[in-house]
Parts: C-alpha cells; sequence; structure tokens
C-alpha cells in the first residue's frame, strides 16, 4: 500500500516516513520532559507557576502540529516529484497546511514566553527587569502579527486552499524568509537575557557554569532557524515545504526540551541524593560489607537459665545507655576497627548481663 493517497505508483518516493518518525519521536520526547518539569514543579518543589502552564499548553501546540503535519504526509507532504502528486489531493494538502501554522506560530511562541517569564522568578527588580517585561510584549506581539498574516496571507482567506476561488495572496517566499529572520532575534534574545544577572550572580562558579550552559543550549534552535530560512528560499510548488515543515517540527519541540532542561535540576539532586543515602543503608545492613559490620550498631542481651541466647536490642543511636539499669561492662578486647572507603569505622559490642 503507498503511503500518500491516491498516488498512481505505489513506490513513488516519499520522505514522509522520515517526517512521521521526526515527528513522533521528538513530540514524545518533549513530552517526557514537560512531564518532568511539571513533577519538579508541582510535587517537589510545590511551586507551580505561569511559565509551567505556558509550557503545558506549548506542548499541546506542538502535539498538534505534529498531528497535522503526520496527516499531511498521507496526503502529499514529503514526495520527492511533483510529477507523483495526485492533483486531487491538492485541496486537503492546502488545508492542512493552513490549520498547522496556528498550531507552529503558537508552539514557537509558547516556549519563548515561558522560558522568559521564568526569568522574573530571579531577575531583581529594576531597570533590568522592565527590560524582560519589554521583551515578552514585544515577542508577543510579533508571533500574534505573525499569526495573523499568515491567516490572511491571501484575500479571501479560502484561496490558501483552494485555489479556484478568485483573489490575491502575498508572495510567500519573502514573507517567511523575513518571519523566519525576525524569529532568529527573539530566539537569541530570549536565551542570552538572563546572562548578564547569572554572571553577576553570587552562585557558585560551578552551577553557574552548568546554567550558562544549560542556556546555550538554546543556540542550537537558531541554527535550525537558519536552516528553515534556506529551505524557504527554495520553495517552488507545494511539495517543497517538505523539510521546511520537518524542522519546524524540530524546532518548536527542542525548544520546549530546552526551555525544561533548567527545571530539572532538583530532581536530578533528588535521585542523586537518594542514591547516596541507599548506597550507605545498604552498608549499613551489611549488603555491601561483612555480615558482622552490618550489626555493629546492635545490642544484645544475654540471659541465663532455662532462656539462652541473645536478644537484639534497638539501635544504639536510639538508645540512652546511661539509662541502663544493671551491670554494663565493656570489653576493650571486642572493640574492632574497619578500613572502609577509605575512612575508619569502629564496632563496639557492648554485653548487659543479669546475676
Amino acid at each position: 500500500m503507498a503511503w500518500t493517497y491516491n498516488t498512481t505508483d505505489p513506490d513513488a518516493p516519499t520522505i514522509g516516513h522520515q517526517i512521521t518518525g521526526v515527528a513522533i519521536a521528538l513530540t514524545v520526547l518533549s513530552f517526557v520532559t514537560v512531564c518532568l518539569r511539571t513533577y519538579v514543579r508541582a510535587f517537589i518543589l510545590k511551586a507551580i507557576g505561569f511559565d509551567d502552564w505556558v509550557i503545558i499548553i506549548t506542548w499541546v501546540a506542538a502535539a498538534g502540529f505534529a498531528v497535522v503535519t503526520i496527516v499531511q504526509t498521507r496526503w502529499g507532504l514529503g514526495l520527492v516529484d511533483m510529477e507523483d502528486f495526485p492533483s486531487q489531493n491538492m485541496y486537503n494538502f492546502n488545508i492542512l497546511q493552513y490549520i498547522g501554522a496556528p498550531f507552529y506560530i503558537s508552539s514557537i511562541f509558547g516556549f519563548k514566553l515561558a522560558l522568559l517569564t521564568s526569568y522574573l522568578r530571579f531577575i531583581p527588580k529594576g531597570g533590568y527587569r522592565y527590560l524582560t517585561l519589554g521583551v515578552i510584549v514585544s515577542c508577543f506581539l510579533f508571533h500574534l502579527s505573525f499569526l495573523l498574516v499568515q491567516l490572511n496571507l491571501c484575500q479571501p482567506a479560502a484561496k490558501q486552499w483552494d485555489y479556484s476561488i478568485p483573489g490575491k495572496c502575498l508572495k510567500g517566499v519573502p514573507f517567511y524568509t523575513s518571519m523566519a529572520s525576525l524569529t532568529i532575534i527573539f530566539d537569541v534574545t530570549a536565551m542570552l537575557l538572563p546572562f548578564p544577572v547569572l554572571l553577576k550572580s553570587q552562585i557558585q562558579t560551578r552551577k553557574k557554569v552548568v546554567l550558562l550552559g544549560m542556556f546555550g543550549l538554546g543556540l542550537f534552535i537558531t541554527i535550525i532557524q537558519i536552516i528553515r530560512i534556506q529551505t524557504v528560499k527554495r520553495l517552488v510548488n507545494p511539495i517543497d515545504s517538505a523539510p521546511l515543515i520537518m524542522w519546524s517540527t524540530v524546532e518548536n519541540n527542542l525548544g520546549i526540551i530546552v526551555t525544561n532542561v533548567p527545571t530539572l535540576a532538583p530532581l536530578i539532586k533528588y535521585f542523586n541524593e537518594r542514591s547516596r543515602a541507599g548506597n550507605t543503608g545498604s552498608r549499613t545492613r551489611g549488603t555491601g560489607y561483612p555480615k558482622e559490620v552490618g550489626s555493629r550498631y546492635a545490642l544484645q542481651t544475654w540471659r541465663t537459665g532455662k532462656s539462652k541466647g541473645c536478644e537484639k536490642l534497638d539501635s544504639i543511636n536510639d538508645m540512652d545507655l546511661g539509662s541502663i539499669e544493671g551491670n554494663t561492662s565493656k570489653d576493650a578486647n571486642n572493640s574492632t576497627e574497619f578500613i572502609l572507603d577509605g575512612g575508619i569505622t569502629k564496632r563496639t559490642d557492648v554485653v548487659i548481663s543479669r546475676e
């Protein structure tokens, strides 16, 4: 069965499979980061905020764009040769292209909005905070104008998916090129905006380098935008939009991932501490050391008469030895020292006897 509907050649070359695979893989990966971010903010820090809700909505928009893109590949997106494109597919192809635009524009605006509003948590009051608010407003106005022009690229708008309707359209290549260029400016601004504040902050140098490195990952989005501009310049017929749409899917999902990465630090620290605590607990229980070392904090009560044997008491850390009544003797020869992991652990057996 051919991947493209209505095609006369079932073996017509297409990259629809690759576009579908990229869309699914990146959408799932970005979904995982959104879930982890939500868990950190809502359950670990218990401080879910506006930017967290924004990134959730942004992922919904990115997922919507991925779904439209996958469906569009069945109607001809990805075909290599225009000769293989079925003419009866043109209407559905164009209307899916029109539907996908709002999802894409909303998603690329959403991750920048989430990133910019998250900066307000650590940017102090003053001129730099007002600058951040100004960037947020400018970013909103730009993407809103992008959306409005995109939806009304033709007059009437229905001419974008039905070529038989009389009317006129703006030239697509100059419009998309200018919009992509302005998007690069806002991407770079959003990623680099916190750098002056972080460089002047009093946090540890190691943490500062990590934070700057994570924000620097956002520069990859700029590279993707440059690649998209090159694909825009090659638009001649409808199927030439396949590389452009595929890179758009990469861009919005990668933006979501990069925005979520800095918020996952508490989760990494949490599991790191649990791992260390687990290692310490396992050593205490004797999983990493000889059996007698694991019970070095146990007190044993020896009883005479009919009942013989020993009985473990509570940990020495939980008991007040000064309150123990009876004759207590400590044998210095029973004191054992172990050199473990570069340190010294001392075990002292305490025996309580009854006369």
